[in-house]
C-alpha cells in the first residue's frame, strides 16, 4: 500500500486513544507517517540484470516498461529486457517478459545438370540438400549432404558424396562466439576413397553477422579415419581445420561467398588436404536462385594414381522454402 494511501485511511478511520487531546493525536500521525516512509516508501526494489538494484516506489507500468519513482533521481524509466525482478509488493513480483527467441529454418535443394555432345559426350549432375535450425544467438543445427557425378564419353570420371552435421552454441556477451561439434563423411570414387569420416570440435568467432556482409572464423580438432578402395592401409591421423567463410553482397541482390577449409595432419603439416568452394548466387525469384559454383579439392598425398589437385565449375538451381 502507498504511503498516501495509508494517509487516506487514517483520515477516515477513527483511532482510538487513551485522551482526545490534538496534540497526542498528531504526534501520533507523525509517528505513524514516519515508520511508513522510512520503511514501507522504498520497500519495492528493481532489480537489474547486471546486479545493480533500484529502491523506490513503482508508479506505473506496462508491458514494456516499469516506472519506479526515487528520491536521488525522481522517476525512472526501465525497460523489462534488463530487469530481473522487482521485489517487495504485496500482490506479486514483477518479473522480466520472457520472450521466446525466433527460431529460424533454413531448408534449400540445389540441382544441376550440363551435358555436352559431338567431339566430346559429356555430362555431370550435382546435387546438394541442407536444412539448419537457428535459434539466432543461442544455437543452430545444419544437416548437409551432396552429390556429384560426371562422365565423359559414355565413361563415369567423377563420383563424389559428401555429407556433414553440425551443432553450434553460441557464448559471450555479445554472442560472437560460439563452439562446435561436427562430423563429416566423404566418398570419392576416383581419388580411391571408400569413406572418410571426420569427427570434430572447435570454436568460432563472428567478425561480422549482417544481411550484406558475413565473415567468420573457426579452429577445432579432429581426428580423421580414412579406407581406401584398394589394398592401401587405412590410415588415423589427428588434424587441425582452420576455415573461413565469407560472404557480401553485390549489385542488387546477387552475393559471392568464399568457404576455405584446411585439414593439415597435425604430425606432419606437410601432409595436408584443403578444400575451397567459391559461390557467386543470383536470385530469380523470392525462392529460387542460379549459383555458379567454382569447387577445388587439393591433397598434398593422394592415394596411388589419383591426382593432387581436383577443381570443377558447376551451375545449379536452389529452391529455398
Amino acid at each position: 500500500m502507498a504511503a498516501r494511501e495509508i494517509v487516506d485511511l487514517l483520515e477516515r478511520v477513527q483511532i482510538p486513544l487513551a485522551t482526545p487531546n490534538l496534540m497526542i493525536k498528531s504526534i501520533f500521525y507523525i509517528l505513524v507517517l514516519f515508520l511508513i516512509f522510512s520503511v514501507n516508501a522504498y520497500s519495492e526494489e528493481v532489480y537489474l540484470k547486471n546486479g545493480d538494484r533500484i529502491s523506490g516506489e513503482i508508479v506505473e507500468e506496462n508491458e514494456e516498461r516499469v516506472f519506479i519513482k526515487t528520491d536521488a533521481m525522481d522517476t525512472l524509466s526501465i525497460n523489462r529486457r534488463f530487469i530481473e525482478k522487482v521485489t517487495g509488493r504485496e500482490e506479486e513480483e514483477i518479473e522480466e517478459a520472457k520472450e521466446e527467441p525466433e527460431i529460424i529454418w533454413g531448408r534449400k535443394v540445389s540441382l544441376g545438370y550440363n551435358k555436352s555432345s559431338g567431339n566430346t559426350d559429356a555430362s555431370q549432375f550435382l546435387g546438394n540438400v541442407s536444412v539448419s535450425r537457428n535459434r539466432k544467438h543461442i544455437d543452430e543445427i545444419t544437416l548437409k549432404g551432396d552429390a556429384y557425378y560426371s562422365s565423359s564419353d559414355k565413361n563415369m570420371d567423377a563420383q563424389k558424396w559428401h555429407g556433414s552435421g553440425r551443432y553450434a552454441l553460441s557464448f559471450g556477451k555479445e554472442k560472437k562466439w560460439y563452439n562446435f561439434y561436427k562430423l563429416e563423411a566423404d566418398h570419392d570414387r576416383f581419388a580411391n576413397i571408400d569413406y572418410r569420416l571426420v569427427p570434430s570440435a572447435g570454436m568460432g568467432y563472428w567478425l561480422y553477422d549482417l544481411p550484406e556482409l558475413k565473415a567468420m572464423a573457426e579452429l577445432s580438432i579432429g581426428s580423421e579415419h580414412t579406407e581406401y578402395r584398394d589394398t592401401t592401409p587405412d590410415s588415423d591421423e589427428v588434424v587441425l581445420i582452420p576455415r573461413g567463410f565469407f560472404e557480401k553482397a553485390i549489385f542488387k541482390n546477387s552475393k559471392i561467398s568464399e568457404d576455405i577449409i584446411f585439414y593439415p595432419v597435425v604430425d606432419d603439416f606437410g601432409d595436408y588436404r584443403l578444400h575451397s568452394e567459391t559461390v557467386f548466387t543470383t536470385p530469380i525469384n523470392e525462392n529460387l536462385s542460379l549459383n555458379i559454383s567454382f569447387i577445388d579439392d587439393y591433397d598434398s598425398e593422394p592415394a596411388t594414381d589419383a591426382k593432387k589437385n581436383d577443381s570443377r565449375i558447376v551451375s545449379s538451381l536452389t529452391y529455398s522454402f
